[in-house]
């Protein structure tokens, strides 16, 4: 007998001018989404490659709302403190290429995030709140099954954190770094709460990241 399973989507906020320029960008910095990946949702939403869903969760920061309201326009959504981004402290606005003469980053890379930036979020802490996350999309489906498919629009450290705790390792979207408005479709199981189908979606265009645009872009000094 085939396991029931919930629709569940994570969708990454659209790109931001930190994003372009490779910075760190946690939940302290409130940025809005740059005009060419507003206009990317917008062609993606209008040619109809946007899923269909009941339900939507959304990260309080401004990036991830814009992005939301995009995908789609007129949906009420929950706005969730948790779903926001880690908070980088003083690594905030630095980018990996600046940061690796660091010997703390350098644990904070090699152990996964489990170091703590100075000044910023705890992992225990950042790990909690993604805990809640699960254990909130677990209550909902027991308690409201037909408000199913699910999306989350939120950032892509707490999309990593997630599909690292739900996906199998043998699969292609464990630890999935999101591009910026990408995202992933999830069969769930439930009891214990766990992937047991992963696609990505939003596939069939040229993300940002694969543009002239974003790849020859120098910030100016």
């Amino acid at each position: 007998m085939k396991e029931k399973t919930i629709t569940v989507y994570f969708i990454r906020h659209g790109l931001t001018f930190q994003n372009l320029c490779r910075e760190y960008q946690g939940s302290i910095q409130n940025n809005d989404i740059l005009p060419e990946s507003a206009m990317l949702i917008r062609q993606r939403e209008q040619r109809g490659a946007v899923p269909a869903i009941k339900t939507l969760w959304v990260s309080p920061l401004k990036r991830a709302r814009s992005t939301a309201e995009l995908y789609f326009p007129g949906k009420e959504y929950e706005l969730v403190p948790e779903l926001q981004e880690r908070e980088f402290g003083q690594w905030d606005g630095m980018t990996h290429a600046e940061l690796l003469n660091n010997a703390l980053y350098r644990e904070f890379i090699d152990s996964f995030g489990r170091i703590t930036p100075p000044d910023g979020e705890p992992f225990d802490v950042f790990s909690a709140r993604m805990r809640v996350i699960l254990e909130r999309i677990e209550q909902f489906a027991q308690a409201e099954q037909d408000q199913f498919p699910l999306a989350l629009v939120f950032h892509g450290g707490p999309i990593l954190h997630l599909t690292d705790r739900i996906v199998p390792e043998n699969e292609p979207y464990w630890r999935y770094y999101t591009l910026g408005a990408g995202g992933l479709k999830l069969e769930l199981a439930l009891n214990p709460i766990r992937a047991v189908s992963v696609e990505e979606i939003f596939n069939d265009d040229i993300p940002v990241e694969r543009t002239p645009f974003y790849l020859d872009f120098k910030k100016s000094s």
